[in-house]
């Protein structure tokens, strides 16, 4: 595959546009002929669109999706053109599927039960999405549900289940949320660690957030902070909602706790008598919202207490 069909000089300061056109072009001249090849916007989580890449390969029905901000933030920071196409491609050559998928299974429930699960989103950002997905209100968030595609060894595919989609099943969304509170405390176990055990990860186990800028903020706070999370450190922010998982924890740490939303991906737990400063903590969150997360993976600015003695979990700052 020929990376370097672009001249350097040809690709020296490109506008946003000039650089989605150039890539298109010689994308176009790398690929076999009759691949399909296009760049189109999707709404993200948290209101947020972005624009994503797909390849189509002759003989494929599915393509991972691309998306390209990051990678024309790099351009603009001095990465040269040609290194960036390169690292698309080889995004894709990692991240492709060798077969066609069989998406008719989809409108067939007995198919698709097994892999219902759910994450929590925030509410406010995303009001026009739940119009059109089944979800259910949890304080100042939204559970909404989706298809966890399985046996992936690509990575965290999902497909999140519309309203529609409970039209064909012809279920409702109780029985939706049931399916998942089975589904996802099985397939996405919950795990907790210690800040320091994330300082010293082993190489695979690096969350795929960058948390160095939490780590930075909280290198001079005596708090204990540990993190919740699933066992793939995606969308396990969620794991708040798992059965006795805060029971269990309250119970180790003997106390209350105070939950700061690091992400979707998870939550940062800080045992509630250690801080006699939640407003502190809550600045914190915000400035990781700020500087530390992307965007779309925003969970919430603001601070949850879990009480032990009625195993209650309530804002505690909105």
């Amino acid at each position: 595959m020929n990376h370097h069909s672009t001249n350097q000089s040809v690709a020296d300061n490109l506008s946003y546009e000039a650089f989605k056109q150039q890539l298109l072009a010689d994308l176009h001249a790398s690929f076999p002929e009759n691949t399909r090849i296009s760049i189109d916007s999707f709404s993200h989580n948290n209101r947020f669109s972005v624009d994503g890449l797909t390849i189509l390969e002759s003989g494929n029905n599915v393509s991972p999706t691309i998306y390209l901000e990051p990678y024309f933030k790099q351009y603009e920071q001095g990465i040269s053109y040609p290194e960036i196409t390169k690292q698309i491609c080889e995004y894709y050559n990692e991240h492709r599927l060798t077969h066609s998928v069989d998406t008719s299974f989809f409108t067939c429930l007995e198919h698709v039960r097994p892999q219902i699960v759910y994450k929590l989103v925030n509410y406010d950002k995303n009001r026009e999405l739940l119009e059109e997905i089944p979800h259910f209100t949890y304080l100042n968030l939204a559970i909404v549900f989706y298809y966890l595609v399985p046996d992936n060894s690509k990575g965290n595919a999902s497909i999140l289940i519309y309203n529609s989609h409970l039209a064909y099943w012809n279920i409702s969304k109780d029985t939706l949320l049931l399916l998942a509170g089975q589904n996802t405390p099985q397939l996405l176990p919950w795990r907790f660690d210690s800040m320091t055990s994330l300082l010293f990860p082993t190489p695979d186990e690096l969350p795929e957030i960058n948390c160095q800028k939490t780590l930075d903020i909280l290198d001079n706070q005596t708090l204990p902070m540990c993190i919740l999370t699933n066992n793939r450190r995606f969308l396990g922010a969620c794991c708040i909602l798992y059965p006795n998982v805060l029971k269990e924890i309250s119970k180790d740490l003997k106390d209350n706790l105070i939950l700061l939303p690091s992400s979707i991906h998870e939550f940062i737990v800080v045992p509630a008598s250690f801080t006699d400063n939640a407003q502190l903590l809550r600045d914190i969150v915000c400035e990781v919202n700020l500087t530390g997360v992307l965007p779309e993976e925003v969970l919430s600015d603001s601070l949850y207490h879990y009480e032990r003695e009625t195993d209650n979990v309530s804002l505690l700052l909105p």
